[in-house]
C-alpha cells in the first residue's frame, strides 16, 4: 500500500490499493486542493464554519510532516477541544514501544496469528489515513464542495490518533478488498450501548469478510491437512493473494471455518485451517426483500458436499448464546441449501473466541474440538436438550455419587443433573427427613403410579392411595400421580392447602411431558390440572418457606423455563451440576437385531443370565414380551423366566405379580428377566453378582432418553447390548423438529375445526379459549420437537447419548462371536420361528377375545376400574370395550380384532362420516367441544382438542375431492380427478400435513437427476390407504408390449364396514332421537330460577321454515318456574299473556354458505299466573336472494330489535361481497391482520384462496411499506 504521509508508520508489508480506488480519491483530492488555494469559504447559511487555516496547519503537522495537500473536506467543522479519549482496555502500553509494535504483540502473541499474516494483512495508520479507508462509499454524506459534514468529522476524531487497519481480499477474484476493519488507540464511546466502540467499519459500504492473505509455507500447511494438490501452478502472481482463495474454491475437499473477525481467522489460518472471517454472528447473509440469501463472497465456496466449521465465539450469557444459535442457524440452512454439509466446534465457554482457545490451551486442544464437532443435527438437537442456567455448583466428576451439600437458604428453586444412579433421590430422602423435623408437608408429584409409590416409600410419607389405611393419614404430606391433581379426584387436591409446603419432581422431564401429552386420565382433566399446578408452584415460590426441588438426569433449559414462566415474579433457580461417568458401561451396539437375537441365546446356553429390555408386551407384537417368552421357552424348555410388564404385575396369579415394590428378592430366582416400560423408570435393581448383562431391543417406539432409562435400571456395571431401529415409529403433531412448526401446526389444524364447528353452528369465542396457558403448549412444542428429532435419527442419537454419558460403545461382529458355535442360527430362520411363535399366539389370544361374553355397560365399567384382573377378566374386558367401539359384541370376530389391532376405527370412523354417517357429524363435533369447553371452564389445551375432533380433518377430505374416489370407474394418472387432486396437494401441502397428517416430496429427484414427483394415482392411494384404510383395486395393464397403461379398478369397500356403519347409524339415530325426545320433554332441572324455582319446563315451538327459502329456523324455548306450579302447567297448558322480546342473534355461517343472516323475532311467553319469563331464542338463516321478501307477521324490512353486527360480521360480508382487488383492499381497509385471517376462516374455498391472492399483491407492492408487520398494525389504502 502507497504511504500516505512520511510519518506513516506501517508495519510489514504494505500492500496497494485498487485502481479505483485511487482514481476515486484522486478526484477528490485535487478538487480540494483547488478549494484550498482559493480559500474559498463555505456559506455560513448552511452552518458551516470558514477555514481554519491553524487547524489545517495542524493537521499538516501531524499527519504528513507539513505537506500542503491535507484535503479539504477533512477540515471543516471540527471542535479542536475535543477531549481525548480514553484508550481501549487489556491493551498495555509499554513505554518507548513504538504504537505498531504493540499492535504487532496483540496480533502475534495475543492471538497466535503467524507474523507473515500480519505482515501481509495488518497495517498501522494514523493522521488522515484512517479516513481514506472508512469513507469511500458513494452513500456517504458530503458537502456541496465534497468535504464530509461537521458530524462526521467530530464522530470520528479520534481515529487520526492511530490504530491498526486490516483488509482481505475478494476471494472469487483475489483482487483487494476496500472492505475491512480499524482498531483505533482511542475509541469512541459508543451512547447507545453505553461502552467503547472497539472496530471501527467502512461507514454506509456493504460489509463482505476476511479472507487474508498466506504465505506459501501456510498454503501448504493447509493442503497438507487436507490431502490437496499444491503445486507452482497453482500460484497466480498477479492476483493480491497468489490465487490462493481461488484454490480454496476449487478444491471441495477443503473445510472451511467460519468464524468471527479477521484476528480469528487469522490465527485459525495460522494453524493450517482455511478460515474466513465474517464481520459478526449475522455476517454471513444478508436479506434482500426479506429472503435471506447468502453474502456473494462466501457463495463460490458452497456446493460439491464441502464442509463448513462454524467456530462462533462461546459464551456463559443466555441471552447471547441464545443470539448465537439463532445466527448460526440461519446461516447454517442457507449452506445446506446451496449442498453443502455444516458442523459446529464448540469448547469451554470461559475461553471466548477460538484465538483465546489457541493461545490459553494451544492448537492441539483445538485439533481436538474440531474433531469433535457435531453434525448440524445433531446440534439442532441438543439445542434443546442443554443446560444453560448459570450452575451454582458443580461437584466432582471423579466420584460415582453426588455426596452432601447444603443449598443456600434463600434458594427457593432447587435444580439437580446428575448421571442415572447417582444418589439424587438419596440425597432427597435427607432433604424430606428434615422437613419431617420441622413439620413441613412434602408433596412428590410423579408421572407414574409405581414411581410415586417406591419414592413415598423412601422419603417416609403416604402415597396417596395409601393414606385411608395410613397412620400418619398424609400429616406429613404425601405424592400422588399429575393424574390426581385436581379437587374431584381421590387426593381431593386444592392447590391453597400446600403454602410453605415442599415440591418434589423427580424425573422431571419426564414427569412434565407427562402432563402436557399423556393419554392417561390427565387428558380428561388437562387445563383444570395445568391451571392447577401453575397455582401450586406460584404458591409455593412465593410463600415463606416453600421451595421446589427438580431433579433429572437429563435437566434441561426447557424444564426450567416452564416452572419459571408459571411464577408472576421473577425466580432464580439454585442449580447444582455433577458430570463425569466415574463407572462406565461396556456398551455393544448391533446392525440387526436377529443377529443380536442369536447372540442372546448363545449366552443363555452357556448359562449367562440376563436382563432383557422390549418395547411391546401385547401377543400382536413379534418383539413383545409375551410372544420373547413363548420363543425363549420353546428353545430353551428348561429356563426360569420373569416376565415383567403391565399384565403381569397386575395378575394375581403370575410370578411377577405386585413385584415392583421387591424386585431384588423376586429377581434373584429367574435366569431370564424379560421386561416392557412398566420398569423403565421409578425403579431401582441394585441386585449384585447375578445378572451378567443387559439386552435392550428398541424397535422406536419409546423415546430416546427411556431407552437409556430403562438401560440403568440395574445399578451394577455389566455389559449392556443395544439394537435400536434406525428410525423411531411415532411422531408428535405434524411430525416436525421446528417448535415454531409444531405450533404453526396445531393452530392450522384447530381453524380447521374451528370452521368446521362454525358450519354446525356452534359458535364460541376460539381465540380466548385456544390462549389457555401459553407457556405450557411453548414447552409441549419443544419437548414434541425434541422427540422428533431423536425418532428421525433414533439409532444415531441412542448411540449419541450413550457416548454423552461417558460409557464405552463398540460394533457388534455376529461372525467373530458366532464363530465355532454349532447352534447358530442365522437371521432368516430366527425371523421365520420368531413369525412363527408370534402367529399361534397371537390367533389364539384373537380368538379367545371373540368367544369372551360380552359384557353389559355396567359390568364393563368394573372391570375397567379393577387394578387386579385374571386373564379371563382381561380378555372379556377387551370384548366389551371392542363391542362398545363398534356398536354391537356379534361384530366382534378374530378378523375384527386384528384389525383394530392396526388401526382400523380411526380410518372406519373417517370413512363413516365422510359417507353414510355425514349427517351425524356436526352432532358429534358439537357434543365433544361442548364437553371440552365445559371440563376446561371455557379454555383448551391445543394438542387435545385437536386430538378430539376430527371435523377439520373430514372438511379437508371434502376439498380435496377425495369423495369422487368411490366413484365406480376405473382410474389412471390421466384421470381429471387425480390431477386435480395431485394440483391441491402441492399447492397446499404445509396444510395437509398440519391437518391430515400426510407429507407428499414433490421435490423428489431421480437417479437420472430428473423430477421425480409423485404419481397422481399414487397420492390418491395415500390418502385412501392412510385416512380410509382403502385402495383402489388392482389395476389392469392395457396396451401394447413396452407402452402398457395401468387401469386401476374401482375402491371395493369390505363387507365389514357396510357392518359397522349400519350398526353405527343405527346407534346414532337412537342418540339423536332420544336426545331430541330430552329436549322436547318436560323434564327437572337443576338450574336455580331467578325467582327461586328449582325446575324448568320446556314448551315444544315447531321449527318454522322462511318464505320458500327451505332455511331452518332453530327455536330454543326454556320456562322457568317453581316445582309447586310444574305439573299444573305441564297438565294444562296455562299460557298467559304474551310479551314481544328482542330475538339473539348468531355469527354463525348459515348452512346455505350465505354471509347474511335474517332474525326472526318471537314473543316471549309468561307461564300460568306464576310471573315466570319463559326465555325464546330464535334464529332463521336465509341467503341474501332471499333476504329483502322476507317479513314475520306481515312486517317487511329490518327486524325490529335486532341486534347490530359486530365488526367481524361487516369484515365477513364485506369480504363475501368482494369481485376485484380493489373492493377487496378497500374492505379491509383499517383492519388488522388478525381480524382478516379471522374473517378468512367463513368465506367459502374458491373464494377465500382469491382473497389470499389479493393480500399477497397487496403486500407486495407496498413492499416499502407492508401492511401489516404485527398484530395491531391495520391495513391502510392505497
Amino acid at each position: 500500500m502507497r504511504a500516505l504521509s512520511p510519518n506513516n508508520k506501517g508495519f510489514g508489508t504494505l500492500h496497494t490499493h485498487s485502481k479505483r480506488k485511487d482514481k476515486l480519491y484522486g478526484k477528490r483530492f485535487q478538487k480540494d486542493i483547488e478549494q484550498t488555494a482559493g480559500g474559498s469559504t463555505q456559506s455560513t447559511s448552511q452552518g458551516i464554519r470558514p477555514n481554519d487555516g491553524e487547524g489545517l496547519r495542524r493537521g499538516l503537522s501531524e499527519a504528513s510532516g507539513n505537506s500542503p495537500n491535507l484535503p479539504v473536506h477533512l477540515q471543516g467543522g471540527r471542535e479542536d477541544s475535543i477531549e481525548p479519549h480514553s484508550p481501549i482496555k487489556g491493551i498495555k502500553e509499554i513505554p518507548g514501544q513504538p504504537r505498531h509494535e504493540q499492535y504487532q504483540r496483540e496480533w502475534i502473541d495475543g492471538s497466535a496469528v503467524d507474523e507473515r499474516i500480519v505482515a501481509l494483512n495488518v497495517e498501522y495508520q494514523e493522521g488522515t489515513a484512517p479516513y481514506y479507508n472508512l469513507f469511500y462509499s458513494p452513500d456517504v454524506p458530503r458537502l456541496n464542495a465534497g468535504r464530509l459534514p461537521g458530524w462526521i468529522l467530530k464522530k470520528y476524531a479520534h481515529i487520526e490518533a492511530g490504530g491498526w487497519w486490516c483488509s482481505g481480499v475478494d476471494p472469487a477474484t483475489g483482487s483487494d478488498d476496500l472492505w475491512g476493519c480499524f482498531k483505533p488507540d482511542q475509541p469512541r464511546i459508543d451512547s447507545a450501548k453505553g461502552k467503547y466502540q472497539k472496530y471501527e467499519h467502512p461507514y454506509k459500504a456493504p460489509a463482505t469478510l476476511f479472507a487474508l492473505r498466506v504465505p506459501d509455507e501456510i498454503w501448504q500447511k493447509i493442503a497438507s491437512r487436507y490431502g490437496a494438490d499444491f503445486s507452482s501452478t497453482d500460484i497466480d502472481h498477479f492476483s493480491s493473494d497468489r490465487g490462493f482463495w481461488k484454490w480454496v474454491i476449487k478444491n471441495p475437499q477443503i473445510d472451511v471455518v467460519l468464524t468471527e473477525g479477521a484476528k480469528k481467522a487469522g490465527s485459525l489460518l495460522a494453524q493450517g485451517f482455511a478460515a474466513l472471517g465474517l464481520p459478526g454472528i449475522w455476517g454471513g447473509y444478508r436479506k434482500n426483500d426479506g429472503n435471506p440469501t447468502l453474502i456473494p463472497q462466501l457463495k463460490p465456496f458452497t456446493g460439491e458436499g464441502r464442509n463448513f466449521y462454524f467456530a462462533f465465539d462461546q459464551d456463559e450469557k443466555r441471552k447471547t448464546r441464545f443470539s448465537n444459535r439463532k445466527a448460526l442457524w440461519s446461516t447454517a440452512r442457507l449452506l445446506i441449501n446451496e449442498g453443502s454439509s455444516v458442523k459446529i466446534t464448540s469448547w469451554e465457554p470461559w475461553l471466548k473466541g477460538v484465538d483465546d482457545l489457541i493461545v490459553a490451551k494451544g492448537a492441539k486442544h483445538f485439533l481436538s474440538c474440531y474433531q469433535k464437532s457435531l453434525r448440524f443435527e445433531d446440534w439442532q438437537a441438543d439445542s434443546l436438550r442443554e443446560l444453560t442456567y448459570p450452575v451454582a455448583l458443580r461437584l466432582d466428576s471423579n466420584t460415582k455419587y453426588i455426596g452432601d451439600f447444603a443449598p443456600p437458604p434463600n434458594a427457593k428453586l432447587i435444580c439437580i443433573k446428575a448421571p442415572k444412579g447417582s444418589g439424587k433421590t438419596e440425597w432427597l430422602v435427607k432433604i424430606c427427613t428434615e422437613a419431617q423435623h420441622r413439620g413441613q408437608k412434602v408433596l412428590v408429584l410423579t408421572h407414574r403410579t409405581q414411581l410415586g409409590t417406591a419414592l413415598c416409600e423412601r422419603f417416609g410419607i403416604d402415597y396417596v392411595t395409601e393414606i385411608g389405611q395410613s397412620e400418619t393419614k398424609g400429616i406429613f404430606g404425601f405424592g400422588l400421580c399429575f393424574d390426581s391433581l385436581r379437587l374431584n379426584s381421590q387426593a381431593r387436591f386444592d392447590p391453597e392447602d400446600w403454602e410453605d409446603c415442599l415440591v418434589i419432581l423427580d424425573e422431571c422431564e419426564q414427569s412434565i411431558w407427562h402432563l402436557l401429552n399423556a393419554n392417561t386420565e390427565v387428558a380428561k382433566h388437562r387445563v383444570q390440572i395445568l391451571r392447577n399446578f401453575q397455582q401450586l408452584i406460584q404458591n409455593v415460590l412465593s410463600s415463606e418457606e416453600g421451595k421446589v426441588y427438580l431433579s433429572d438426569a437429563d435437566l434441561s433449559d426447557v424444564s426450567l423455563d416452564y416452572i419459571k414462566s408459571l411464577c408472576s415474579f421473577p425466580v432464580e433457580p439454585w442449580i447444582v451440576v455433577k458430570e463425569g461417568n466415574p463407572d462406565p458401561w461396556q456398551v455393544t451396539v448391533w446392525n440387526d437385531e436377529k443377529e443380536m437375537l442369536d447372540v442372546l441365546l448363545s449366552r443363555i446356553r452357556k448359562g449367562e443370565k440376563v436382563l432383557i429390555f422390549v418395547d411391546g408386551q401385547k401377543a400382536k407384537s413379534k418383539w413383545g414380551t409375551q410372544n420373547l417368552e413363548a420363543y425363549f421357552y420353546k428353545e430353551i424348555p428348561f429356563l426360569k423366566i420373569l416376565r415383567i410388564d403391565a399384565e403381569s404385575v397386575s395378575t394375581p396369579t403370575h410370578s411377577a405379580y405386585d413385584c415392583i415394590d421387591k424386585l431384588d428378592r423376586t429377581l434373584k430366582d429367574f435366569n431370564i428377566c424379560i421386561a416392557s416400560p412398566t420398569i423403565e423408570t421409578g425403579v431401582s435393581i441394585d441386585l449384585k453378582g447375578h445378572f451378567t448383562s443387559v439386552w435392550d431391543f428398541a424397535q422406536g417406539v419409546i423415546p430416546v432418553p427411556s431407552v437409556l432409562q430403562r438401560m440403568a435400571r440395574l445399578r451394577e456395571s455389566v455389559p449392556r447390548h443395544v439394537w435400536a431401529k434406525s428410525y423411531g415409529l411415532g411422531r408428535i403433531g405434524n411430525g416436525s423438529t421446528s417448535p415454531k412448526h409444531l405450533v404453526a401446526g396445531q393452530h392450522n389444524k384447530f381453524k380447521a375445526h374451528v370452521k368446521q364447528l362454525a358450519e354446525a353452528d356452534f359458535i364460541f369465542d376460539w381465540e380466548s379459549a385456544s390462549s389457555f396457558q401459553p407457556q405450557a403448549l411453548k414447552t409441549w412444542t419443544k419437548m414434541a420437537g425434541r422427540i422428533n428429532l431423536g425418532m428421525v435419527r433414533y439409532r444415531h442419537e441412542i448411540v449419541r447419548a450413550l457416548v454423552a454419558e461417558g460409557h464405552i460403545v463398540t460394533e457388534g461382529n455376529y461372525e467373530s462371536e458366532m464363530l465355532g458355535e454349532d447352534e447358530a442360527k442365522g437371521k432368516e430362520r430366527i425371523k421365520e420361528e420368531l413369525k412363527e411363535c408370534r402367529d399361534i399366539n397371537y390367533q389364539a389370544q384373537r380368538q379367545a377375545i371373540a368367544d369372551s361374553e360380552t359384557p353389559d355397560n355396567t359390568r364393563l365399567k368394573s372391570l375397567q376400574e379393577k387394578q387386579v384382573k385374571t386373564d379371563s377378566e382381561r380378555l372379556e374386558q377387551r370384548k366389551g370395550e371392542l363391542a362398545e367401539r363398534y356398536g354391537s359384541g356379534d361384530l366382534v370376530t378374530a378378523e375384527l380384532v386384528e384389525l383394530d389391532d392396526l388401526g382400523e376405527y380411526s380410518k372406519a370412523q373417517l370413512h363413516y362420516y365422510l359417507t353414510e354417517g355425514e349427517e351425524f357429524l356436526n352432532e358429534r363435533e358439537r357434543s365433544r367441544i361442548e364437553h371440552l369447553l365445559e371440563v376446561g371452564a371455557n379454555e383448551l389445551f391445543l394438542p387435545d382438542t385437536n386430538k378430539g375432533l376430527i371435523g377439520g380433518k373430514l372438511a379437508y377430505l371434502k376439498v380435496l375431492g377425495i369423495p369422487l374416489l368411490f366413484e365406480n370407474k376405473e382410474w389412471t394418472n390421466d384421470s381429471t380427478e387425480l390431477i386435480d387432486l395431485s394440483i391441491l396437494t402441492k399447492q397446499f401441502k404445509t396444510q395437509i400435513k398440519d391437518v391430515l397428517g400426510l407429507s407428499f416430496n414433490f421435490d423428489k429427484v431421480g437417479k437420472d437427476g430428473q423430477p421425480l414427483p409423485p404419481s397422481p394415482v399414487s397420492i390418491a392411494q395415500r390418502y385412501l390407504r392412510e385416512c380410509l384404510g382403502l385402495k383402489f383395486s388392482d389395476p389392469v395393464k392395457r396396451g401394447a408390449k413396452g407402452n402398457q397403461q395401468r387401469f386401476y379398478q374401482p375402491v371395493v369397500v369390505p363387507e365389514l364396514r357396510h357392518q359397522l356403519f349400519a350398526a353405527w347409524k343405527q346407534r346414532d339415530q337412537l342418540r339423536r332421537a332420544t336426545k331430541l325426545a330430552e329436549e322436547t320433554a318436560t323434564t327437572p332441572s337443576s338450574t336455580k330460577a331467578e325467582n327461586g324455582g328449582n325446575g324448568c319446563v320446556t314448551v315444544p315451538v315447531s321449527s318454522v321454515t322462511v318464505g320458500s327459502t327451505g332455511n331452518i329456523e332453530y327455536i330454543e324455548t326454556a320456562a322457568y318456574q317453581p316445582a309447586a306450579y310444574q305439573e299444573p302447567v305441564r297438565a294444562l297448558g296455562d299460557f298467559g299473556e304474551v310479551e314481544v322480546s328482542a330475538a339473539a342473534t348468531s355469527t354463525a355461517k348459515p348452512e346455505n354458505g350465505s354471509s347474511k343472516r335474517v332474525t326472526v323475532p318471537v314473543s316471549s311467553v309468561t307461564v300460568g299466573s306464576t310471573g315466570n319469563i319463559e326465555y325464546r331464542n330464535t334464529v332463521a338463516y336465509q341467503s341474501a336472494a332471499y333476504q329483502e321478501p322476507v317479513s314475520v307477521s306481515g312486517d317487511s324490512g329490518d327486524v325490529e330489535g335486532e341486534e347490530p353486527k359486530t365488526e367481524l360480521e361487516l369484515l365477513i360480508d364485506r369480504l363475501a361481497d368482494c369481485r376485484e382487488i380493489g373492493e377487496f383492499e378497500e374492505a379491509i381497509a383499517g383492519h388488522t391482520r388478525e381480524q382478516v385471517e379471522n374473517a378468512f376462516l367463513w368465506q367459502e374455498l374458491p373464494h377465500k384462496q382469491m382473497c389470499r391472492g389479493w393480500l399477497a399483491s397487496i403486500q407486495q407492492t407496498q413492499s416499502s411499506q407492508p401492511a401489516f408487520n404485527q398484530e395491531e398494525v391495520t391495513f391502510s389504502r392505497r
